[in-house]
């Protein structure tokens, strides 16, 4: 008797378990893969960099009379 009473209330939660993961598959609404992230409004400002500057740059640097962060800055500026 125990038994017949716990496969029906199995066979009941199974069917509650499918019922309800029907209705929550039909309500997703899923998002449109071909929008993506908006393109950056600013480019960051490159410039060519001349060879006897960037040189001189270096050189400078190694002489301790720029700073690191100074030529950091300098370097990621160049194209």
């Amino acid at each position: 008797m125990c038994v017949i009473i716990m496969s029906k209330l199995l066979a009941l939660g199974f069917f509650c378990l499918i019922v309800v993961g029907s209705v929550s598959a039909v309500t997703i609404s899923y998002s449109n893969p071909s929008v993506g992230f908006p393109e950056p409004t600013e480019q960051p400002i490159k410039s060519d960099c001349i060879k006897q500057e960037w040189d001189s740059n270096f050189e400078l640097f190694r002489a301790g009379d720029i700073s690191k962060e100074d030529m950091k800055t300098y370097v990621r500026s160049c194209n």
